[in-house]
């Protein structure tokens, strides 16, 4: 019989309880032990959501979030206290006593403190806490249906000890006077010395409930629930469970709550200062599930940590900083994961280690000179630290994780394994391939298209880009109208960019892209108009031609799966390209505020003129009526000209301010002024403000005249007396000859090549993967369609148009939905992006109906429009590193930017690729500005083997891969601030691999 019962005793220890070790988000909140309104208290002084978080103790509000700065001595004393201290592990007590009665027990176990003082550092330990803000007056703890009341007449009372506690400047409190001495019956603390047996003593404390002994039965576990307690105010009194106060306390804290990730548990840091202890006395504690503890912390989430630091006055270890390194500690990722799984002491005290090993110790200095701390090579120095230890990390987890998992079906030979998501650029070799897997991809999802369209941000979406499309479409209309003598203008531009734009988004595979007039399709439009007049060829007939011909070679290239050469694409060619366009329209801009000025000149003396501009040489006038006049050949004069030499400056006024106020209010997006959302949307109604303002500013001045656009009522064309709205691709104004047609076809090839520019780039910035697009892409399909509608564009007479990156750039953005649990002072991550149909659509439909504002927009000054041309050009500045670059001809080596085209690139090399942009861009200015204008595209699209099979034999890959590789990507970025829509537009990814280029 007894040695059935020692068998039965040897296999009870073997019996393990299965806990959840899986990580979770962390919230830690650090409360130290304070004296305020005649009573002991826990005041929250700290909390960390990734970041820390101080109190401002005069303004008692949360001061701004920050990476924690560490003492070094005290992660010293704090891993000395862990080393001898009590560590819980998967305690499995469910409320605040009988886990501080466990934990003090421990630490008795420990020699920590002595038996005497037990109970004195429990009732410290049940000391209410106090939260910022925090309305409640009372400490809470929940109650689940005790049957017994605390009763503060009873016989049975704890022990009063006259054990005192001091706090700073002499102010002594003793635990009576707190209020405590007297709170708790005995029977509450009755079943909380519970001891393990199977503890070992070569844990050095370390508790675990993974294997129990002793376990109590499940009666006696029953009745130790039903021994539980009610809310008790700190003075003693017994309170009535207030069953809302859990939803008080949310509805304070909502604001926080959405900044915790969801499933997240917390950890209660408690460090203070007693005067009855000798020593200091250190206690971790892991819950084997998290808790709902009201009010131990300032959210209502579950508890699984604990930490307590209790030790004497004036005594070496500084408890304040030794609870913010264990709070630092926790909120980091590496060491909370240890933490979750750890079984022993040894383990934390591990990750510990690994924790120090990661981090970057500043020597004690002068900090008054910021230039001394090279903040930019801490940066890296951590990121390469934290990619090593993210390296070990990944590599533990896959050895944990082939330790425990077991191979899936899908892992053998007999399983099905998921096929990874297509590659649309890389080539099959079969006719089509690309454009029926984009089909195949897209149009199943067609209905989710709309269902995902019935949304309140979509819509938002659809006005904002509403008023950048219109502003663009009005802006081209006007300067095509001004420079093709109003064969094409406004009207057109306006219609048919909602035809084209409602093809698009029916039809497209990736309906986000937001077609329109761009500024290269207008260089192309400009020089074949050019081209046309010059041999009086027609023009309207001729661009029919090369609308259709454009279309037939999208529809070879897409069947040679062709657009994988887009993967050629780097930052080389795609900034020279940008940096021309930003020239032409800077230039566009005061070329023709120059023919202005040429037209109403400035002068010292202004005389009067006749119509046919000759100057009055006499003559008397008399309200106004001109008599007995003569100019100056002697010809008799009836009427006269005013001279108007206040157009001139009215026009320069009207396109710098309106310059300047788009321009400004883009940088007010990122400025830190009123809300966010005002920020941007001031900054992303700039344009549209701008253009209002300016207008409103012209129609006040009565008396100074102004070029405005000029549009006809209705829906006729800009020009009715020369064409109609379709156009005979055999001639409008003169007959079409045969030749001119298949002269067509090389023009075709041109403008396909900066169609096939534009909208690659399109698609590769949206491809990217932190965009985090599930629908796919349409680089083969979309390349036909944005063919397509420049025959349509032909056939009707309007702009060539293409994707506009900006306005792509500026949709998707604002349909991009953010993470809402960001950490406070960390950038809101994305979580997906609305990818739907309907915002396209009614974008288009709305640009459309705007043909009817006739009256309106023939209010617009021309000068105006100079203004937003003069905004697209420098806005679309930024980002270009080779502008960065060209200026750094300019500054000394010292004030050089720390970033990698300059850290890993010799100074002198890095001029020579700079130099050798340069060139090539004043080639293509050339090119540009000559009879061959026409010829530009080609010229651009030779710099993709200059850089592919030249530069590499005078540059290496490393440096390569700084000036136009993934690093120099990576710099284009700027982590202080939202980065704007012309910035992103520049940051293509790149898939050339520099390293094996030589």
């Amino acid at each position: 019989m007894k040695l059935g019962m020692r068998k039965a005793d040897r296999q009870q220890p073997m019996v393990k309880k299965s806990y959840d070790h899986s990580p979770h988000e962390i919230f830690v909140e650090l409360d130290e032990l304070r004296y305020s309104e005649g009573h002991l208290e826990w005041k929250e002084t700290a909390r960390w959501i990734k970041y820390e978080e101080d109190v401002e103790d005069v303004a008692n509000r949360w001061g701004k979030p920050h990476i924690a700065f560490l003492n070094f001595h005290a992660l010293f004393s704090l891993r000395k206290g862990l080393d001898t201290g009590a560590v819980l592990l998967d305690l499995e007590e469910r409320d605040l006593p009988s886990i501080a009665a466990r934990v003090v027990d421990k630490m008795v176990a420990c020699d920590q403190i002595p038996p005497d003082q037990r109970d004195a550092v429990v009732r410290i330990l049940l000391l209410r806490h106090k939260h910022i803000r925090e309305n409640q007056s009372s400490f809470r703890l929940p109650s689940r249906g005790s049957k017994s009341t605390l009763n503060s007449n009873s016989e049975e009372k704890l022990p009063h000890s006259p054990t005192t506690l001091s706090l700073d400047g002499g102010l002594r409190a003793s635990v009576r006077k707190a209020g405590l001495s007297n709170l708790f019956h005995v029977n509450t603390f009755s079943g909380f010395r519970r001891q393990n047996s199977n503890e070992e003593t070569s844990n050095g404390g370390v508790l675990s409930n993974g294997s129990v002994a002793k376990d109590p039965s499940p009666d006696a576990k029953a009745a130790n629930r039903e021994e539980s307690y009610t809310q008790i105010d700190i003075e003693g009194e017994v309170q009535p469970k207030d069953k809302g106060s859990k939803d008080d306390l949310r509805k304070n804290n909502k604001d926080l709550l959405k900044k915790i990730p969801e499933g997240a548990e917390a950890t209660a840091v408690l460090v203070g200062a007693v005067d009855f202890l000798k020593q200091p006395t250190i206690a971790f504690v892991r819950l084997a599930e998290g808790v709902m503890m009201d009010n131990l912390v300032e959210v209502p989430i579950p508890v699984r940590f604990m930490f307590v630091l209790l030790g004497p006055f004036h005594g070496e270890m500084d408890y304040h900083e030794v609870g913010r390194s264990i709070s630092t500690l926790m909120s980091d990722k590496g060491f909370h994961e240890v933490a979750y799984r750890a079984h022993s002491r040894g383990q934390l005290l591990s990750a510990i280690n690994e924790f120090l090993n990661a981090s970057i110790v500043l020597p004690p200095s002068d900090w008054n000179n910021k230039d001394l701390v090279p903040i930019d090579d801490i940066r890296a120095k951590a990121n390469q630290i934290m990619k090593k230890k993210e390296s070990l990390r990944s590599k533990r987890k896959q050895t944990e994780t082939a330790a425990v998992t077991p191979v899936s079906a899908g892992d053998g030979d007999g399983g099905k394994k998921r096929p990874p998501p297509r590659d649309p650029l890389i080539r099959t070799g079969k006719p089509f391939f690309g454009v029926v897997q984009d089909i195949k991809t897209r149009y199943p999802l067609y209905l989710s298209d709309i269902k995902d369209g019935l949304s309140g941000q979509v819509l938002a979406a659809a006005i904002f880009i509403f008023f950048a499309a219109l502003s663009a479409a009005i802006t081209f209309g006007g300067i095509y109208g001004d420079r093709m003598d109003n064969y094409i203008g406004v009207g057109e531009t306006l219609l048919i960019s909602a035809v084209n734009g409602i093809i698009f988004a029916l039809f497209a595979a990736q309906p986000l892209l937001i077609v329109g007039a761009t500024g290269p399709l207008m260089i192309f439009d400009m020089s074949l108009y050019s081209f046309c007049r010059s041999y009086e060829i027609d023009f309207l007939a001729t661009r029919v031609w090369v609308g259709i011909w454009m279309t037939v070679t999208a529809i070879l290239v897409t069947a040679f799966e062709a657009v994988a050469v887009v993967k050629k694409f780097t930052r080389f060619t795609e900034e020279i390209f940008s940096t021309l366009v930003c020239l032409i329209f800077i230039y566009g801009a005061f070329d023709k505020l120059g023919e202005i000025f040429s037209n109403h000149p400035l002068q010292s003396k202004y005389g009067f003129k006749d119509a046919n501009g000759t100057e009055i040489a006499s003559g008397i006038i008399i309200n106004g009526t001109l008599y007995n006049a003569t100019n100056m050949e002697d010809e008799d004069v009836t009427a006269i000209e005013p001279a108007q030499p206040n157009t001139a400056l009215l026009s320069l006024i009207l396109m710098i301010s309106t310059f300047l106020i788009a321009f400004k209010l883009k940088h007010f997006r990122n400025s830190k002024f009123l809300g966010r959302s005002v920020r941007r949307a001031l900054g992303d109604f700039g344009v549209p403000i701008s253009i209002v303002l300016m207008v409103t500013l012209d129609y006040l001045i009565h008396d100074t005249y102004t070029d405005k656009l000029t549009m006809p009522d209705g829906l006729s064309p800009s020009n009715p007396a020369v064409r109609g709205w379709l156009i005979n691709p055999m001639g409008v104004t003169k007959s079409l000859p045969i030749w001119v047609i298949f002269l067509a076809a090389p023009a075709s090839l041109l403008l396909f090549c900066l169609v096939f520019l534009e909208e690659n780039i399109c698609h590769l910035i949206l491809s990217k993967p932190e965009k985090n697009m599930v629908k796919g892409s349409g680089f083969h399909w979309d390349l036909i369609l944005s063919c397509f509608i420049n025959f349509v564009s032909g056939l009707f007479g309007a702009p060539f148009m293409g994707p506009a990156c900006v306005r792509t750039v500026s949709h998707t953005s604002a349909l991009t939905v953010m993470s809402s649990t960001h950490a406070p002072g960390e950038s809101p991550k994305i979580v997906g992006v609305l990818e739907q149909r309907l915002s396209a659509i009614v974008v288009s439909v709305l640009v459309g109906l705007s043909v009817f504002l006739t009256t309106a927009l023939n209010l617009v000054p021309k000068s105006v429009l100079l203004g937003i041309f003069l905004y697209m050009g420098i806005s679309a500045t930024a980002g270009i590193q080779f502008l960065e670059r060209t200026v750094l001809f300019l500054m000394p080596v010292k004030h050089h930017p720390n970033v990698a085209y300059v850290k890993k690139v010799r100074t002198w090399k890095m001029h020579a690729y700079t130099g050798i942009q340069l060139l090539m861009l004043a080639v293509l200015w050339i090119v540009k500005q000559s009879p061959a204008a026409l010829c530009f595209p080609f010229v651009l699209m030779c710099l993709i083997p200059i850089r592919l099979y030249l530069l590499p034999y005078a540059f290496s890959g490393v440096e390569l891969n700084a000036l136009d590789g993934t690093e120099a990507t990576a710099t284009a970025n700027n982590d202080d601030e939202e980065p704007d829509f012309f910035e992103e537009a520049h940051d293509l990814p790149t898939y050339i691999d520099h390293h094996h280029q030589n």
